[in-house]
């Protein structure tokens, strides 16, 4: 038997758990309204299955009923039973309706018409039969408490006086058919206690609704704040991670760039060694012309490497800007070799840009950046093929640059969010969502402006408008002409880059003073003889960084304009501080002769302000 029975509890409580699931599964949105959803069932359930029985009890069993039927009662109206009847199917089907109703998520609904149903037959009941044979407060409370729990104050305050009115129209009924009470004021007594008891009851059931709801809104309120604060904890967790590994990448990135740009200086410097076929007296046979041909691939793709190079900086955030004016038209022409290299086979490449020039202030290495990040924005768009162009010309006092696919296109919703950092339509895995903000942050910071122009299916096409530098080109291009002798000294721990740049300074008509650590640049100061016109000093060495063996070398040569060349640097190349200007910056990768010409430059605006105008001893 014990078997038996834990077998019947188990199976009791099974089923028990799952009506509790189908009665909590409503399609609810109102959290109060959910949680009273079940018992409202279970409630309406319970009426609408025992108000029938119970009628058919009392009618078969009892003889309550019997003053009710023709006859028996000279006051009684002569249809009382089927009055009474009508009301309980009235209140039956209304139970049934208020559980189909709260099934298709209408809780309110569902309270309301039973709450009506009730009020109804309370007041048919109490017109019929009168107040003193029909005292029945026991519907009047469950209509309260229904109204105040389920649907509010509101609903509350408008049932009360409803029960009230049905309370006086039964007294009135009282007054004029009730032999007991005709024409007595005695049949109002009562009224009054009635009204005052029911409010006291009404300000409860108020008061304690209001209470609750208000601490369920509360409590509400407080968790939502919970998961907010929860939420923004863990995206600024997560952001801290990710500057983190930014920051671990940036390290990386950068060393690893100041490495890889030695290189490229080196490649570059021997590469621009084909310019000798231009002198006066060159050999221009078919091998040397060849070799120069070949020499130009290399620099080409040494400055394919400087691209590169260029994009791990921007991605660790340590990039300088070196701001210089050149032809966009005559970029967009020598950047064809990378593009091609850089689109598939089945995509034709188009280059539309005019021979005379059009000039800009730009970071060209950032304004090849941005175009090959759109060409490779452009290639993803077109898996089958395709076209893509670039277009250049001037319009206005602007220079607009029209960047075009025929690719896949893109949505409207896709449209208005492509320039933001991190979003992206790719696979996880295939693209950081970085590469079209940088564009955007680029073309910004030139003082310019882009737009996109796209649809699904019919390309996309990129309108960029940059300010265009007015003025002529022979302005732009340094004199490498120099005084008879200028004295440098060069400091780079990098013996081959170091020799290379001796070598073009040397050539330029300067003397040359090398070291190969910051070490050496201290013994050097203290031994030589005359202060070097020019200091040039990588900013990453071995044994120290620029910055701080510049802070050494000015002790002993307070006033020596400085070129400090490094991978990346914290300023734009300018001077890292106002306090000091005869500093600026040089990014490598650059050829010796930016660097000659830098020399020139310093040297000439050293001895310009060092020396009258009339006492100049450095052309200008």
């Amino acid at each position: 038997m014990g078997i038996i029975a834990r077998t019947i509890m188990a199976r009791g409580a099974i089923a028990a758990q799952r009506l509790m699931g189908w009665l909590n599964r409503v399609p609810i949105s109102d959290p109060v309204d959910r949680r009273n959803a079940a018992f409202l069932q279970i409630f309406l359930l319970y009426k609408g299955c025992v108000t029938p029985l119970y009628k058919a009890y009392m009618l078969r069993f009892t003889s309550v009923y019997d003053v009710f039927r023709p006859g028996h009662s000279p006051t009684m109206p002569h249809h009382a039973l089927a009055i009474d009847l009508s009301t309980d199917v009235l209140v039956t089907v209304s139970a049934w309706l208020g559980i189909y109703l709260i099934r298709k998520g209408l809780f309110r609904h569902a309270v309301s018409q039973f709450l009506a149903a009730m009020v109804a037959s309370s007041l048919i009941s109490y017109v019929s039969f009168g107040y003193f044979l029909w005292n029945a407060d026991l519907v009047s409370f469950e209509a309260l408490a229904l109204s105040g729990l389920m649907l509010g104050r509101k609903a509350l305050w408008s049932i009360y006086p409803l029960f009230m009115l049905s309370y006086a129209s039964g007294m009135t009924v009282d007054y004029f058919h009730n032999a007991r009470f005709l024409h007595s004021s005695s049949a109002y007594a009562p009224l009054p206690f009635l009204v005052l008891s029911y409010l006291l009851v009404v300000v409860i059931l108020d008061r304690s609704s209001t209470a609750l709801r208000e601490s369920l809104a509360e409590s509400n309120r407080h968790r939502q704040q919970l998961q907010d604060e929860m939420a923004e904890r863990e995206r600024t967790r997560e952001q801290l991670l990710q500057s983190q590994k930014m920051d671990a990448v940036g390290k990386l990135a950068s060393g690893v760039a100041h490495d890889f740009n030695n290189v490229l200086g080196i490649v570059l410097g021997f590469a621009l060694e084909r310019h000798r076929l231009d002198e006066p007296g060159a050999a221009r046979s078919e091998d040397a012309l060849a070799l120069a041909k070949a020499l130009q691939g290399v620099e080409m793709a040494a400055r394919r490497g400087a691209s590169v190079s260029r994009k791990l900086l921007n991605f660790s955030r340590r990039e300088v800007t070196h701001v210089e004016t050149f032809d966009v038209a005559e970029a967009l022409r020598e950047l064809q070799p990378l593009l091609r290299q850089l689109l598939p086979a089945q995509v034709t490449l188009r280059i539309d840009a005019p021979w005379f020039p059009l000039l800009v202030d730009f970071d060209r290495s950032q304004f090849e950046l941005a175009l090959l990040n759109l060409a490779s924005n452009a290639r993803d768009a077109m898996p089958d093929g395709g076209e893509f162009g670039l277009s250049v010309e001037r319009e206005g006092s602007d220079i607009g640059i029209v960047v075009r696919d025929n690719g896949t296109g893109m949505s409207d919703e896709v449209r208005q969010r492509i320039f933001e950092p991190f979003y992206t339509t790719k696979p996880a895995g295939s693209g950081t969502g970085l590469g079209l903000a940088v564009v955007y942050t680029l073309v910004e910071r030139a003082g310019g402006h882009i737009e996109v122009d796209a649809s699904p299916g019919t390309g996309t096409t990129f309108h960029i408008r940059l300010p265009m530098v007015d003025r002529p080109v022979a302005d732009l291009v340094p004199s490498l002409a120099g005084p008879d002798e200028i004295h440098v000294m060069l400091i780079d721990d990098d013996d081959d880059l170091r020799n290379l740049l001796c070598t073009a300074l040397q050539n330029g008509g300067c003397r040359v003073s090398t070291a190969a650590s910051g070490a050496d640049a201290e013994r050097m100061a203290e031994q030589i003889a005359f202060d070097p016109q020019v200091l040039v000093c990588d900013n990453r060495l071995g044994d120290t960084d620029g910055t701080t063996l510049l802070l050494k070398l000015r002790q002993r040569m307070p006033r020596i304009p400085t070129i400090l060349i490094s991978a990346y640097l914290d300023t734009d190349g300018r001077s890292p501080n106002p306090a000091d200007p005869l500093t600026e910056r040089l990014p490598k990768p650059f050829s010796p002769n930016d660097l000659l010409a830098r020399v020139i430059g310093a040297a000439r605006r050293h001895a310009a302000q060092n020396h009258p105008p009339d006492q100049t001893t450095i052309s200008t």
